[in-house]
C-alpha cells in the first residue's frame, strides 16, 4: 500500500497543478526576445546590448484610439547631467543626458518636468532619474497569441490573437560602462478638473500602466575582446611556432 501511495503521489500534484488558476495576465506588460527574468529585482532583463522590447496589450483591456508611453529611465538613478554616452531607438540615437529629462514619469506640462505628485509612477528603485518617453498607438492587426510575461519571458510575440504588440529594437552598446535603460509602459490622463487639494487642473498623471513585475531593463555589456596588440603578440607567436615545427621536420629529413 505504501509503495502505491507513493506512486500515485506525483499524478496527484500534477492534477493539482492543472486544476490550479492561472496567473492572471496584465492589461498591459513587457517583454524582451530572448530575456530572462530576475527573481530579485521582478525584471525581465536583456541578454546583450541589442534587443528587442515588446510592448503588449490585452484586446479586451485597451482601446486603440489610446496613446501609450515607452519609458525609457537611465539606470542606475543619477541626478548629475553628463555625458553618459547613448542609445538608440529604432536606429535614432538619445544622448544621455542631453536628450532625457530628470524626474519621474510622465512628463508633467503644467509642474516643471521635475515635479513629481501623487498620480506619477512609483520610484521602484529606478526613479527620480533621467529619461525620454516614446510615443506610440497599437494597431489592430499586429497581435500576439496570450501570454504572461513573468512567466514565460524571452519569448516574444506568439501566434494568436488577444494582444496588442509594438515592437522597438535598442542598441545600448553606446552607453557608459555600468549603466543600463530601465523601461517602463503606461498610458496617461489629464487631470481636468479637481476635488482635493493635492490635484491641478492640467496635471498629466499615469492612468494605466504594466505592473513593476512586468517591466523590463538592459544594463550595457561591455566588450572583452583583445586589444589589437595582443592580436599581433599572438600572430608572431603562431608564426614562429610554426617556422619552428617546419626547421626541425626539414633537420629531420636532412638526418
Amino acid at each position: 500500500m505504501k509503495i502505491r501511495n507513493f506512486a500515485l503521489a506525483p499524478i496527484a500534484a500534477a492534477i493539482m497543478l492543472l486544476a490550479a488558476p492561472a496567473r492572471a495576465v496584465p492589461q498591459l506588460q513587457l517583454d524582451i526576445f530572448g530575456g530572462t527574468y530576475d527573481t530579485s529585482t521582478e525584471t525581465i532583463v536583456a541578454s546583450g546590448n541589442s534587443f528587442s522590447v515588446y510592448a503588449y496589450g490585452l484586446t479586451s483591456a485597451v482601446s486603440l484610439s489610446d496613446s501609450f508611453y515607452l519609458s525609457m529611465a537611465l539606470m542606475p538613478s543619477t541626478s548629475s547631467s553628463g555625458s553618459y554616452g547613448s542609445f538608440a531607438i529604432n536606429g535614432t540615437p538619445i544622448n544621455v543626458t542631453a536628450g532625457m529629462t530628470f524626474g519621474t514619469p510622465p512628463l508633467e506640462t503644467v509642474l516643471g518636468g521635475a515635479s513629481f505628485d501623487p498620480g506619477d509612477l512609483a520610484s521602484h528603485g529606478i526613479f527620480p532619474t533621467y529619461f525620454a518617453e516614446q510615443l506610440f498607438t497599437f494597431s489592430s492587426g499586429v497581435q500576439s497569441g496570450v501570454y504572461n510575461t513573468q512567466d514565460h519571458a524571452g519569448w516574444g510575440p506568439q501566434s494568436g490573437t488577444g494582444m496588442y504588440y509594438k515592437k522597438f529594437d535598442f542598441d545600448i552598446s553606446g552607453l557608459a560602462p555600468g549603466f543600463g535603460i530601465h523601461f517602463d509602459l503606461y498610458n496617461e490622463t489629464l487631470i481636468s478638473s479637481c476635488k482635493n487639494k493635492n490635484c491641478t487642473v492640467g496635471d498629466i498623471d499615469v492612468n494605466k500602466f504594466a505592473p513593476f513585475s512586468h517591466d523590463a531593463e538592459g544594463t550595457v555589456i561591455t566588450s572583452t575582446v583583445p586589444e589589437p596588440e595582443i592580436y599581433a603578440m599572438l600572430s608572431i607567436g603562431l608564426g614562429f611556432m610554426g617556422w619552428a615545427a617546419r626547421r626541425k621536420k626539414l633537420k629531420g629529413a636532412a638526418a
